[in-house]
């Protein structure tokens, strides 16, 4: 990328906590400039007015604009809208020559019968869910680099995945069940409180939803499937928590006798090794989501359990923020990558203590 150049970017879907987190990264960016933002929500108010950390420090103001009047002059624009939203905006946009990152599950699941199943939708151009790549890079930072449109990966996703991923690449995945547990804050469920979400049915109280039919389970398979998995099944039982921000997945899954420790250890220093946001607490040293929260740092620990026939249960958890490396922090990497800037630009901030 030219050093001088800064990339423009446009927003589309103003008034969401993602989107919050987008603007907050973009405007920080170095080498980005974030140029409008549509929405058709608070139209005609400044940004600060619907996101008020912001304040009055900020020149945008939210406006209703079609896709081509959004991305004029525009380099990149991010989605930050609905699922079942994105799909009728990316037709639109892609004769337009702006590059996508959608954070919806638009374009996730390439299967567009199961896409219909766990979304109780009929995608409107299925024949567009091969132009976009799937954008965790740890898995597939090659692909995003050459890649012009992103699917953002959900946030459940993105912590299974990165918790198994180094298993299937060692071909530790085949014909095994993976067991999930996972815990998510309150903005995972948007902006806009719905029966069941909002504060006071959430705050000191701990319930499950949508258990084993959540529609991030495909995602979740297809994603270690392209690992190189094979014959895997999940139960996924989400889990909310009196949480604002912050994502814990925990994993459980049989592996071959013949795994130590030592051998655990290795497979995932080696797999991640390179990869920055990545910190391995290690063996019998959990995680813990005040220690990455607001961030996109990632915490992954592990307990390895030999039973009395001689088997070994092994439990990963992985502890992150599920706006930043949940939602809008990936989409800022996947964006670096895409143009050739270090991938933790803007990116690479503490979180808080405690």
């Amino acid at each position: 990328m030219n050093s001088t150049k800064k990339i423009r970017a446009a927003l589309m879907g103003g008034t969401g906590y993602t989107a919050a987190e987008l603007i907050k990264r973009l405007v920080s960016h170095p080498h980005a400039e974030l140029v409008r933002i549509s929405s058709i929500d608070n139209i005609g108010d400044n940004v600060g007015k619907v996101h008020k950390n912001f304040g009055d420090r900020l020149p945008f103001i939210l406006e209703n604009l079609n896709c081509q009047e959004t991305v004029k002059g525009c380099d990149v624009v991010f989605l930050a809208l609905p699922h079942k939203v994105s799909y009728t905006k990316v037709p639109e946009l892609l004769p337009l020559g702006v590059s996508i990152i959608d954070l919806s599950g638009d374009y996730r699941t390439k299967d567009v019968a199961i896409y219909n199943k766990y979304y109780n939708t009929t995608h409107s151009n299925p024949e567009n869910l091969s132009k976009f790549v799937y954008g965790l890079p740890e898995l597939n930072r090659e692909l995003i680099k050459n890649s012009k449109y992103i699917a953002n990966p959900g946030c459940f996703p993105t912590g299974v995945a990165l918790s198994m991923v180094p298993l299937a690449k060692n071909g530790l995945l085949n014909n095994v069940k993976l067991r999930v547990l996972a815990a998510t804050g309150s903005t995972g469920s948007g902006v806009n409180p719905q029966e069941g979400t909002h504060h006071p049915v959430r705050s000191l109280n701990l319930k499950i939803y949508k258990p084993l039919v959540h529609q991030h389970l495909p995602e979740m398979e297809q994603t270690l499937i392209d690992a190189g998995a094979k014959e895997i099944s999940i139960d996924f039982i989400p889990m909310s928590v009196p949480l604002s921000r912050g994502m814990l997945t925990n994993v459980v899954v049989d592996l071959p006798k013949y795994l130590s420790e030592k051998d655990v250890e290795n497979i995932y220093r080696e797999f991640y090794k390179n990869h920055p946001f990545i910190r391995l607490t290690g063996s019998k040293n959990m995680p813990e989501v005040v220690s990455v929260a607001s961030t996109n740092f990632v915490e992954i620990g592990w307990y390895l359990r030999e039973e009395k026939n001689g088997s070994k249960s092994f439990a990963v958890s992985a502890a992150f923020d599920n706006l930043v490396k949940g939602a809008s922090g990936q989409a800022i990497q996947n964006m670096n990558i895409m143009y050739g800037i270090n991938e933790t630009t803007a990116l690479d901030d503490f979180g808080s203590w405690p």
